[in-house]
């Protein structure tokens, strides 16, 4: 498209521009970063901006506040297009993993069925019906990827419920930009997922851990895939804090990996989270060759590997474990944790939680454990008691 350009920066930041002339003057509007949008989705708002020359407006009036008669002309679609492709500007803090995930949400599931819809237009009614189509299954389709070819989109309980919370911060960023005068989705009810307390016994964990052993040797999975698996169990951490683990943020000195604040889910801007790595995880990080930044690298070099899901699938099939995703491993720390007397208090610290309320799932655990106790105090009783009747 005439007009639309990527920018490399020689600090090697790539960012979508749209070129435009506008009352006799040449014009440039900063569309977005590339990684966070796609070159289809910087196309698309590219258009729009070509609309708006077209029809005498100047685009960079999308930055102060549209004009009226142009906000009430913004389709649900054309808005998701503003949102991924400023958001990020506006919101430096948050992650651009947590970006993509917000892009699924929307592509793949509100706008198939909200996207003609005019956004001032939208009711919680239409939110509410839009949340039942979803909950039913009407936005499941099979798609074409670059990286494995086909990818399952899977409507039902859990996509509305994820895909409800980002269409509620979409439209609360359009109250902010005034696109809207308020927001509908605070009148939804909201989706509550029962949690996945799923925990590995030590049956299984001997078992996962014998077969990645097992698996690795004979090559079914790479030792790379081997390694990651590993130290997700050992530190407790979550996926993507190890499968991006970067060499710079390894400290075998001092026994942790140190993430920088957007390395992780309660960054908040500011705060870098420190993970402690047992001996045997630094150990680990010892032998593994260090060939680039990344310390589980892509074959090409040129980032992080992908998740090894297809590895994962593997291990947990030839240990003969049912219902174990990698999440699970950091369940099970947590849990053991709980089992050898830790507090809630420092196993939040220890997950990296923010808020109190995500660690309380684990406190039945310290009331089984407290079961143990009061039980061992009443057999002891019991037998002072006969002690005393001899």
């Amino acid at each position: 498209m005439e007009g639309l350009r990527l920018r490399v920066r020689t600090t090697g930041r790539k960012t979508f521009e749209y070129r435009y002339r506008f009352e006799g003057r040449d014009k440039l509007y900063v569309i977005g970063d590339y990684g966070t949008l796609t070159t289809d989705e910087a196309l698309e708002f590219a258009t729009i901006l070509a609309g708006d020359v077209a029809r005498g407006l100047d685009p960079q009036t999308r930055k102060s506040g549209q004009r009226e008669e142009d906000k009430a002309a913004l389709t649900f679609k054309e808005a998701v297009a503003l949102y991924l492709a400023e958001g990020p500007r506006e919101k430096p803090d948050k992650r651009e993993s947590s970006w993509k995930l917000d892009r699924g949400n929307l592509e793949r599931h509100a706008i198939p069925l909200l996207g003609s819809k005019l956004l001032r237009a939208i009711t919680a009614d239409d939110i509410s019906e839009w949340q039942q189509a979803v909950m039913a299954g009407r936005t499941a389709t099979t798609e074409k990827t670059r990286m494995r070819g086909l990818a399952r989109v899977r409507g039902g309980r859990g996509a509305a419920a994820r895909s409800t919370e980002t269409l509620a911060a979409m439209l609360a960023w359009s109250v902010r930009r005034g696109l809207r005068a308020d927001n509908p989705a605070t009148r939804v009810r909201r989706l509550q997922l029962a949690g996945k307390e799923r925990y590995l016994d030590e049956r299984e964990a001997g078992a996962i851990w014998n077969a990645i052993t097992a698996l690795e040797e004979t090559s079914i999975i790479s030792s790379q895939a081997a390694n990651c698996f590993r130290l997700l169990a050992l530190t407790g951490a979550r996926r993507s804090e190890i499968v991006e683990l970067k060499w710079r943020e390894v400290d075998l000195s001092r026994g942790i990996l140190l993430l920088p604040p957007l390395r992780h889910k309660s960054g908040g801007g500011s705060r870098s989270k420190a993970i402690p790595l047992p001996g045997a995880g630094a150990e680990i990080l010892r032998h593994i060759e260090k060939r680039c930044a990344w310390v589980f690298p892509k074959a090409d070099l040129s980032g992080p590997m992908e998740p090894p899901k297809r590895a994962w699938n593997r291990v947990v099939a030839h240990a003969g474990v049912r219902d174990a995703s990698l999440h699970t491993l950091r369940h099970t720390l947590a849990s053991w944790a709980v089992a050898d007397g830790a507090s809630l208090a420092i196993i939040g610290k220890l997950l990296g939680h923010t808020k109190p309320q995500t660690t309380e799932r684990y406190a039945h655990l310290r009331l089984d454990a407290g079961t143990d106790v009061v039980e061992a105090v009443a057999k002891r009783y019991l037998l002072s008691r006969e002690a005393g009747l001899s």
